[in-house]
C-alpha cells in the first residue's frame, strides 16, 4: 500500500486527516465522527460526495483503454514523464486521470501519484492496470493510488503537490491553486489546432482546426507552452472505431461520416498536443 499517498488524503466530508486500517482495507479519517471508506479489492478508494454514477460508462472506459494500451499516444505520455522528471516532481495529482493510461506512466522511484476521476469504472480499470504494472516490475510498487472524486472537490490537503496535471479534463484552476505547493506547477494538456485532422477529413469535406483550450488558467504564472505533433497509422476498424468513439465527433457526425470511416483498413492521421506549464508563485 502506498502510504505516503493515503497521507495526504483528507474525507470528503468533513476534511479530517485519516488512516489507513492495519490490513489495509479502510481508510479511517480522524474527524469527531469518523467516517470509514473501503478499499476496494482493485486497490481504490471511492471518495465521491455524490452517491450517483458519474463521468464515463464502462463501455468508453473499455473502448478508450483498448486504444490508449495500443501506445498510439505514447509520445504524449513519455513528454509528461519527462517534464515531471524535469522538475524532480515527488508528490503529483492526476485531476480527471479517466483510466489511468498516463497516470500509471508518470510513476517514479521516490514519487507518489495520485490519480481522480469522477468515474467509478475509470478508477477500477485504472486502479487494476496499476496492480498488473507493479506486478510486472513496469512501475514501482505502491507509488501510485487512485480514488473516485470530483476534481473540483479533490479530497487531498492543501499544498500537497509538486505537480497537477490536467490532461484533456475540465481546468479547476481554484481547486488545483489550492493543493498546489508554492511554487508547484500545474500542467494543462489539450487538443492542437491540428489534432485528429487525418480524421476529420474523412468525416467532413471541409475539416476545421480545433479551436485549443477555452478554460486555460487566469491567475497561475505561465511558464511554458509547446506543442507536440506526430503522425499515427491507426490499423484495423476496432482501432479506428474506439479512436472516433473517443472524440466528440463520433456524437455530432451524420450516418454518411460513419459509414465512410467504416470503409477504412487504417487510418492516417496527425496527433497535435498543446502542454502548457503553470506555475503558483511563492508566497513571501
Amino acid at each position: 500500500m502506498n502510504h505516503s499517498a493515503f497521507s495526504l488524503l483528507r474525507c470528503p466530508i468533513c476534511r479530517a486527516a485519516g488512516t489507513l486500517s492495519a490490513d489495509g482495507r479502510v481508510f479511517r479519517c480522524l474527524g469527531e465522527k469518523p467516517h470509514s471508506y473501503d478499499v476496494a479489492r482493485s486497490g481504490y478508494l471511492n471518495l465521491s460526495r455524490s452517491q450517483k454514477s458519474g463521468g464515463d460508462s464502462s463501455d468508453a472506459v473499455r473502448a478508450r483503454s483498448a486504444f490508449l494500451e495500443k501506445d498510439y499516444y505514447r509520445p504524449l505520455a513519455v513528454r509528461v514523464r519527462e517534464i515531471l522528471d524535469e522538475i524532480k516532481a515527488e508528490t503529483v495529482i492526476d485531476a480527471g486521470c479517466g483510466e489511468g493510461y498516463y497516470t500509471n506512466r508518470m510513476a517514479g522511484e521516490g514519487r507518489t501519484v495520485i490519480g481522480f476521476d469522477l468515474s467509478k469504472s475509470a478508477i477500477d480499470h485504472a486502479s487494476k492496470q496499476a496492480k498488473k504494472a507493479e506486478s510486472t516490475a513496469k512501475i514501482p510498487k505502491s507509488t501510485v493510488l487512485f480514488a473516485v472524486s470530483s476534481l473540483f472537490e479533490l479530497p487531498v490537503a492543501d499544498a500537497c503537490a509538486d505537480v497537477v496535471t490536467n490532461l484533456f479534463a475540465p481546468c479547476a484552476e481554484a481547486e488545483f491553486s489550492r493543493v498546489l505547493k508554492s511554487g508547484g506547477e500545474l500542467i494543462v494538456v489539450g487538443a492542437g489546432e491540428n489534432h485528429l485532422m487525418g480524421l476529420k477529413r474523412v468525416l467532413y469535406e471541409t475539416p476545421y482546426p480545433n479551436p485549443g483550450r477555452a478554460d486555460l488558467p487566469k491567475n497561475l504564472t505561465l511558464v511554458s507552452r509547446e506543442r507536440l505533433t506526430f503522425e499515427a497509422r491507426i490499423c484495423g476498424q476496432s482501432d479506428i472505431r474506439a479512436l472516433f468513439s473517443m472524440t466528440p465527433y463520433y456524437y455530432r457526425t451524420p450516418r454518411e461520416g460513419h459509414e465512410k470511416l467504416a470503409a477504412l483498413d487504417a487510418l492516417v492521421t496527425e496527433l497535435d498536443f498543446d502542454i502548457y506549464r503553470y506555475r503558483k508563485e511563492t508566497v513571501e
